[in-house]
């Protein structure tokens, strides 16, 4: 029964102090959230973009899954500060000049990280982003780094999308990539690369786009793309290549687009590999003009008629060993691993993802920053853009019951 004050007041008047009641229970069964941030129910998150924070907010609910803290002035990243509840994480467009070691260690649920655009990121340690067993998207664009640790992508077996397009990046070494066996797009364009070696994207079965225009590229090794049996894009316009030798575009059977335009093609006797390889391929592929000699300049290499290699001396006839040889180690294993599915949801195990759509921030197949230049990725709900979407509703007006509030309510409801 409800206290003789209670029962005295009029139905309306007992029904507002019942409210007062419930209400006077809410604040302890909902998490804080931040000043200056907003957080939503379903799916637990916290949108703190955009309002000035030199470092991360305090307060973090621990079950928010997804935490939106790009443009801000952030400028260093400290252990302990995010939840093991975390699967999207973005931090773009910050000042973000140091990640503590162990700042990502204890992010077992982590899909989606997004470092990119903070151009005073120039170092990053070799063990930044291990432990992160289920990460499908880094994003390191536009960081000013200048290379990359060995072992820095150890373990992320499951990671499908790499960004790091328009840094500095003056080399990359042997086995970089190696663990990264369902990696679907690489994304290497506007660095300073000078040169691809035999062994740089070895441990890449999975690969399907590599974007490596805008770099400095004078050297291709011969056996560079080994082992990308199932890449489709293939960009390296805008470089330094005067030739291909060796004919290493012979090692992509998948490939359906190639750009070589904006290079200095010489059309003499080094470019028989590369006009024989397009004879023999039907891959849809940018004009290809001739830089040299003066006489063949402006000249499609493509076009070039047989004749116009009959001073050339024989090719050397190694290829064909070398053949043999790659052949022998693949019927052998070759320590291959084979992928099943499609790109979608990683297990966290290497070469066994299920068939699944991609994620919605991947819009119409090109990721954010591709080719079409820096586009804006739809902004995560806040109160300065669209509000919360249809399944997202602001903890603000969305208060939880307590448990213990409810055989309180069953007692008074029948007296109202």
């Amino acid at each position: 029964m409800l206290p003789p004050t209670a029962r005295d007041l009029p139905q309306g008047g007992r029904l507002a102090a019942l409210l007062l009641v419930v209400l006077a229970w809410v604040p302890g069964g909902a998490p804080a959230c931040p000043a200056l941030c907003t957080c939503y129910v379903s799916p637990p998150t916290v949108s703190c973009q955009a309002n000035n924070f030199s470092s991360v907010p305090a307060g973090l609910p621990p079950g928010a899954r997804r935490l939106f803290l790009q443009n801000n002035v952030i400028r260093a990243l400290r252990a302990g500060t995010f939840g093991p509840s975390t699967v999207t994480l973005w931090l773009y467009s910050n000042n973000i000049s140091s990640i503590q070691p162990g700042t990502f260690r204890h992010l077992p649920a982590l899909e989606e990280l997004d470092l990119g655009d903070n151009p005073h990121l120039r170092v990053l340690a070799p063990d930044t982003f291990h432990g992160l067993r289920r990460l499908q998207a880094l994003h390191l664009y536009r960081c000013q780094l200048a290379s990359l640790p060995s072992g820095i992508f150890r373990g992320l077996h499951s990671l499908q999308y790499l960004y790091l397009q328009e840094n500095g990046l003056l080399y990359l070494q042997d086995d970089l990539f190696a663990d990264l066996a369902n990696l679907s797009h690489l994304f290497l364009h506007g660095n300073r690369v000078r040169a691809l070696s035999e062994g740089v994207f070895r441990g890449l079965p999975s690969l399907d786009r590599l974007l490596l225009h805008a770099n400095r590229l004078v050297a291709v090794h011969r056996r560079a793309f080994r082992g990308l049996s199932r890449l489709t894009i293939l960009y390296l316009f805008n470089n330094s290549l005067a030739a291909l030798p060796g004919d290493p575009l012979a090692a992509l059977p998948a490939l359906q687009f190639l750009r070589l335009n904006a290079n200095p093609w010489a059309c003499d006797c080094r470019a028989r590999p590369l006009w024989a390889w397009f004879r023999r391929t039907r891959v849809s592929s940018s004009p290809v003009p001739c830089a040299s000699p003066p006489h063949r300049r402006g000249t499609d290499l493509r076009h070039l008629r047989p004749q116009d290699f009959d001073a050339c001396p024989e090719e050397d006839e190694d290829e064909e060993e070398e053949e043999e040889e790659q052949e022998e180690k693949d019927e052998g294993g070759g320590g291959a691993v084979a992928v099943v599915g499609t790109p979608g949801r990683a297990l966290g195990r290497p070469g066994t993802l299920p068939a699944a759509p991609p994620s919605a921030f991947y819009r119409d197949g090109l990721p954010p920053h591709d080719l079409r230049g820096s586009q804006p990725r739809p902004p995560p709900p806040s109160r300065d853009s669209r509000g919360p979407p249809e399944d997202e509703v602001p903890l603000a007006a969305a208060p939880r019951l307590a448990p213990a509030l409810l055989p309180l309510l069953a007692l008074l409801l029948p007296n109202l």
